[in-house]
């Protein structure tokens, strides 16, 4: 429900799900599936196709998709020997994090930066929530972002809270009446800045 046209990094490769309650034109980044997960795939593209395409909101759909293989790679590298420095392994989850935020924010259009929160277990193995994306990489996104949003359910309905804001009001839900978002973006802004 975001401004249009819009493009979409189709990571989870799920979007399709939801591509009838978009309103507006909505691009793919590629009809490769492989593109939407690459940040270098993802950064040429958009170099190629972004200039003169009237694109108002750019969509990663999900930064968990594009992120996690990094994480895992570099755990498998060093579990088999191949690495004996985990953190060399980071070193390129990070530098895939910043290539896809200058790739994205270049262009200075909206953007929606979406990436998912997990059951998991604390070390007194008591369950907790924890973000798919490192506490890390939030912070690095939020040189580029002016809300962190959250999905919320309260019984048969879904809000989006707002969980930082740049400037403005934030601790606030924004509930959906409309069960597709509709109007939503535009609730959130008068909500946080109004």
């Amino acid at each position: 429900q975001m401004r249009g046209p819009k493009l979409v990094i189709d990571a989870d490769h799920r979007f399709m799900e939801v591509l009838d309650l978009a309103e507006g034109a909505v691009y793919a980044l590629s009809d490769n599936p492989a593109d939407n997960v690459d940040p270098d795939a993802i950064s040429r593209i958009l170099q190629e196709d972004m200039p003169g395409s009237g694109v108002q909101t750019i969509i990663i759909d999900s930064l968990t998709a594009i992120i996690t293989p990094f994480v895992v790679q570099a755990m498998v590298d060093r579990e088999k020997g191949r690495s004996k420095n985990l953190m060399a392994g980071f070193q390129k989850k990070a530098l895939a994090m910043r290539q896809l935020q200058d790739a994205v924010t270049r262009w200075g259009t909206d953007s929606l930066w979406i990436y998912h929160l997990q059951d998991a277990r604390d070390s007194n193995a008591a369950s907790v929530v924890r973000s798919s994306i490192t506490q890390t990489e939030i912070a690095r996104l939020s040189r580029c972002i002016n809300l962190q949003l959250q999905i919320v359910e309260d019984r048969n309905r879904r809000g989006i809270q707002v969980i930082w804001a740049r400037r403005g009001r934030s601790g606030m839900t924004i509930w959906d009446d409309s069960g597709s978002w509709a109007g939503v973006p535009e609730k959130v802004e008068e909500a946080v800045y109004g």
